[in-house]
């Protein structure tokens, strides 16, 4: 199902603005199952949203929106990081602009583990003037975790293997070992408890983390379990929506933003679609914020 259920005119790859490209991995995932389902689900409710963005006041369809077929997943995680790195290398989203500018990449995860060979392929085009926006409620540092370098707990730590500049948002919990071998690292995180008391100086700090390019992965338990409880690893005191608006609308309106993923969105079943529609418009509102400005 494509996003957004667009016509053929619409979501022609060649012609639209917009990728947005599934990824339904969960090969790593320690506690709560699902991740693999997060995909599809998110496609599946985002024919219930307008296309008018209610903030910009634009059709956002308009750009062009393809849906491309999914990754499928790899045996291992070493396979599944080769395995994503080639196919989206082989995309060329980044390659010279066209008549639609330059290409837009969204991809749906599947667990957090697939964002470092995404950003691998982003910073061999953009070298070190790409950062990395991480909205998450874990640090994901870890140097491994459960025996393995390609966990999803050690997404971030494999991010830095490609680029120095990370800015960490809306993280409530690490481990001592993080804190020890990342303590740089552990004292930028902008926690939302910051975000809560002073929120323009936070904004202020993460834009100046920020470089000239920015790639940008979201990790639904970002948010507090209350608006998105369909996720692994819930964590109590997240972000808000209009919080992750804000941070978003400015970071978009004053950098390059370059691409993104959108990840841990395991599906709770029936009638709960709380956290994919949340996704769901958390990919609308990308899009809506790097096509206006």
């Amino acid at each position: 199902m494509p996003f957004f259920s667009l016509p053929a005119e619409l979501s022609n790859p060649q012609k639209s603005r917009h990728q947005v490209v599934p990824i339904p991995y969960e090969g790593t995932v320690c506690f709560l199952k699902g991740t693999a389902k997060g995909p599809d689900a998110i496609l599946a409710v985002s024919d219930q949203m307008e296309y008018f963005d209610e903030e910009t006041l634009t059709d956002i369809s308009r750009f062009g929106i393809a849906t491309l077929p999914p990754i499928p997943p790899a045996d291992t995680p070493e396979e599944e990081f080769n395995r994503i790195y080639e196919t989206v290398k082989e995309y060329g989203f980044y390659a010279a602009e066209t008549a639609v500018k330059r290409k837009f990449p969204i991809f749906l995860g599947g667990e957090h583990s697939i964002t470092p060979p995404l950003v691998k392929v982003a910073a061999e085009h953009f070298g070190q003037t790409l950062s990395v926006l991480q909205f998450d409620a874990h640090a994901d540092l870890r140097n491994s975790y459960t025996g393995g370098k390609y966990s999803h707990a050690s997404a971030m730590r494999r991010v830095l293997d490609y680029t120095p500049n990370l800015v960490q948002v809306g993280i409530r919990s690490f481990s001592e070992e993080e804190f020890r071998e990342c303590p740089d690292r552990i004292k930028k995180i902008i926690t939302p408890k910051q975000l809560a008391s002073h929120l323009e100086h936070s904004i202020g700090n993460i834009r100046s983390g920020l470089t000239e390019n920015v790639y940008i992965t979201f990790d639904i338990d970002a948010f507090d379990p209350a608006f998105a409880p369909g996720t692994g690893t819930p964590e109590p005191g997240g972000l808000d929506w209009n919080t992750v608006c804000c941070i978003l609308r400015t970071v978009c309106k004053e950098k390059n933003v370059v691409g993104a993923d959108v990840v841990e969105v395991a599906p709770l079943g029936g009638n709960n679609v709380i956290t994919e529609f949340l996704a769901a418009r958390l990919v609308e509102k990308i899009i809506a914020y790097t096509s206006c400005g």
